[in-house]
């Protein structure tokens, strides 16, 4: 009986495992005020005041300790060599600095994030809550040096004490890849604090 039970708990095992790996990981900083769902754990960076690289989106940085985030994760489909890749900053941000955050600085900052590449049919939107929360994204389609269509993204995001700037870019025909994208389009949600 021991035996047969071992059996069937293994093969429980190895038919719910692919199950498991296909769940999102829900990705949140301790201080930031938005979640994203991600196919998993990002690799990720502090952002210190003190840090030799320039700090992203500030107008004014603190001079001094934590100031965020820097998630990313990159895959690659092995048969196809098609990329699926998520970029995350999130910051710690002044009442000042969001309240100064108007639909032309955001969608400004997000084609920043563009200057090199040639976007065709691109899309912004942009909406406005209560307080400073505020939602800006731009969308549209690239060809890589392999001639191969991707589909881009970038999220920004402004909550009460923070920001968050999403970039997601991904081979359009890759199923996969389009099925994560979905799934993270739709998790990106306001947590709060």
């Amino acid at each position: 009986m021991k035996h047969t039970l071992g059996v069937v708990l293994f093969l429980g095992l190895l038919v719910f495992a692919p199950l498991r790996a296909a769940q999102a990981y829900v990705y949140i900083h301790n201080d930031a005020e938005y979640s994203i769902d991600l196919p998993e754990p990002p690799k990720a960076s502090t952002i210190w005041a003190d840090q030799t690289d320039p700090i992203p989106f500030l107008d004014n940085p603190p001079k001094y300790g934590f100031v965020g985030e820097h998630a990313w994760l990159k895959r690659a489909d092995n048969d196809t060599g098609d990329t699926f890749s998520v970029d995350i900053t999130f910051l710690k941000a002044d009442r000042d600095f969001l309240l100064s955050l108007t639909k032309e600085k955001m969608l400004g900052a997000l084609k920043d994030l563009y200057k090199d590449v040639s976007l065709d049919n691109e899309e912004e939107h942009f909406s406005a809550g209560t307080d400073t929360l505020k939602w800006a994204t731009i969308t549209g389609f690239s060809v890589d040096k392999a001639n191969s269509l991707h589909y881009n993204a970038a999220h920004y995001l402004s909550g009460l004490e923070t920001i968050m700037v999403i970039r997601v870019d991904y081979n359009v025909e890759n199923t996969t890849f389009q099925k994560w994208y979905d799934t993270l389009a739709k998790s990106i949600k306001y947590a709060g604090k």
